[in-house]
């Protein structure tokens, strides 16, 4: 007589209505958005806590700054300040694409900025016109040729 093995056979069966059930919590969760939050509030409806939080980073930069430094920073704050909304938003998106950017072409970024701020309008066209131009190679040269500033620490 053909006997099937009786406890491996129960076992499956008894496990059977369980399966959609961990079918669904073995699958990854969909990447979704976090609910949108309330905005934040004011830096005056900050606690003192909150303000402290967000400035001691800040102190410790300044701190640990030479004359030199505090005075960039100084003067960055103040220009920060005078920007429209417009200007700053420009300048966000610029330093995110600068963070995204290869260390290659960040000294080629440093070196155009540099050599660009010496120029007169129509210089700087032209010399974007001949920058888009150039092959890998030409651009290399003429970073060789126009080294970026020095940055200033």
């Amino acid at each position: 007589m053909f006997r099937l093995p009786i406890l491996p056979l129960l076992l499956t069966l008894s496990l059977l209505p369980a399966v959609p059930a961990l079918a669904q919590s073995a699958a990854p969760a969909p990447a979704t958005r976090p609910a949108p939050t309330a905005p934040l509030p004011a830096w005056e409806q900050l606690s003192e806590s909150q303000r402290e939080s967000l400035l001691a980073p800040l102190r410790d930069r300044w701190n640990s700054a030479d004359a030199g430094q505090r005075q960039r920073m100084l003067s960055h704050g103040q220009r920060w300040q005078s920007m429209s909304p417009e200007e700053r938003d420009k300048a966000r998106r610029g330093l995110r694409r600068f963070e995204h950017m290869s260390p290659e072409q960040r000294e080629q970024a440093r070196a155009l900025f540099g050599q660009m701020r010496t120029l007169s309008p129509a210089q700087r066209d032209a010399l974007r016109e001949r920058w888009s131009q150039m092959t890998p190679e030409e651009r290399k040269e003429w970073v060789r040729d126009n080294p970026p500033p020095a940055k200033p620490r």
